[in-house]
């Protein structure tokens, strides 16, 4: 059984390659952007990697059997990578500067929410700080007078020793 195949049916197969290279490209985009937001050691690395390769794998996948029927040719494989070009010199710049900016004003909104919301109790521990300075110090106070103390108890103990060894010995 020959199945004919059209031209536009291969121009469309084309552009579903071109554009799952596209989302290719982005979805790296959006690692490298995680990468410049976060640093992280080599393990996180590798394993992003993977979970990447396994997100293009299921990428194409769809790509080639809803696009295709499942049928790998050559010119698929041109798509795929016309579109990650295609990503590259048009979209990528942009997508890296808007995300990159996106992350730095949630960072900012999150620090400023946090001292929001934080100011209430560095002002509670503030006022608590006061009567809890005055309290330590009272007790290091009545601490240092119990060492000082026995520290007095210890050198008489040491002149009554060396008394009772004198009388021993002269005895």
């Amino acid at each position: 059984m020959e199945l004919w195949v059209s031209v536009s049916n291969q121009a469309y197969v084309f552009l579903s390659c071109v554009l799952g290279g596209m989302i290719i490209a982005f979805v790296y985009d959006i690692f490298r952007v995680r990468r410049k937001a976060i640093k992280s050691g080599n393990l996180i690395v590798y394993f992003e990697d993977f979970i990447y390769w396994i997100i293009v794998a299921l990428v194409l996948f769809a790509v080639v059997y809803r696009s295709n029927e499942g049928e790998i040719r050559g010119y698929l494989i041109l798509g795929v990578i016309i579109g990650i070009i295609l990503y590259a010199f048009l979209l990528s710049r942009i997508v890296m500067k808007v995300f990159l900016f996106l992350i730095r004003v949630v960072y900012k909104v999150a620090v400023f929410a946090f001292t929001i919301i934080l100011l209430p109790i560095k002002i509670v521990l503030k006022l608590l700080g006061f009567p809890a300075k005055r309290i330590y110090k009272i007790i290091s106070q009545c601490i240092n007078k119990i060492k000082r103390a026995s520290r007095n108890k210890l050198d008489r103990l040491r002149i009554s020793k060396k008394l009772f060894k004198n009388i021993r010995k002269k005895i």
